[in-house]
């Protein structure tokens, strides 16, 4: 049985993934993609990593190949509510934990087009991959992994009221790689709509913002009590999209009680 292959040299990936060879450098350069140099300064990708991010599998299947049994997750520290799944064909609840599988991943998952509203926007890491770790704080950044994807030519679009200072410190920091018609970021004090659309064929609406404790990392220490649904209807998606249009034109920005307070942020 070979052994599973753990790294892999940057033109190997681009000809694997069949994406760009500078690509693959700027998701290495932008910490998407763990890595490390060699003493001739070439960079070597970690293939859980590399799995992960384009969906291939290089490896051979995992029951196929002898690995120790990983050990389990760390129990939450305090009980909560059972999270539940709950469906009708196009609309699906989404509770507790479940929001980082249901709406994070999805985004993650993206082919054209990500629209996030939310009154809170912290920095969080997503579940780290292989050789990451085991924690969160091992784990991409997610608004790295944002801008990743806008890099890939996938328009990332964020309204947020009350981003945090570590957010806005590495958007200002990373957003002169963007693309500024595929990544763009506006600040609106009234906003606290928390809605994700996503590719404009599935959206999320619920209590949840883009923060740890509202998406998923309640699995390490107790997250939100939060509900949402996420759904595919296509009249609904409509009308979210036209929600987000309207803000992100400024439609109501015109004599405005909290413009000063916006435009004091852009600075």
């Amino acid at each position: 049985m070979p052994k599973p292959i753990k790294y892999l040299n940057t033109p190997d990936v681009a000809e694997l993934t069949g994406r760009p060879y500078n690509e693959i450098i700027d998701l290495v350069k932008t910490g998407v993609l763990p890595s490390h140099k060699t003493h001739r300064g070439h960079y070597r990708l970690n293939v859980d990593a590399v799995e992960a991010y384009f969906g291939i599998q290089i490896n051979k299947p995992e029951e196929e190949v002898k690995k120790p049994a990983p050990k389990p997750l760390p129990k939450p520290k305090a009980e909560t509510p059972q999270s539940k799944l709950v469906s009708n064909g196009k609309t699906r609840l989404i509770t507790n934990e479940n929001h980082y599988e249901e709406v994070i991943l999805r985004i993650c998952s993206a082919k054209k087009s990500v629209k996030i509203m939310t009154a809170n926007f912290k920095r969080f890491n997503l579940k780290p991959t292989g050789s990451q770790g085991r924690d969160y704080k091992d784990g991409t950044p997610f608004i790295k992994y944002l801008m990743a994807k806008a890099i890939q030519g996938v328009s990332v679009q964020i309204i947020s009221s009350m981003p945090s200072l570590s957010f806005t410190e590495e958007w200002k920091t990373y957003y002169q790689q963007m693309n500024p018609d595929l990544f763009e970021y506006k600040f609106c004090e009234r906003n606290h709509a928390k809605v994700v659309i996503i590719d404009d064929k599935m959206a999320y609406v619920g209590s949840a913002n883009v923060t740890p404790a509202g998406l998923g990392q309640g699995i390490f220490t107790p997250g939100n009590f939060e509900a949402g649904i996420l759904t595919e209807d296509a009249e609904v998606v409509a009308s979210l999209n036209e929600l987000f249009s309207q803000i992100k034109k400024g439609s109501c920005c015109k004599g405005c009680h909290r413009k000063r307070e916006c435009q004091e942020r852009k600075k």
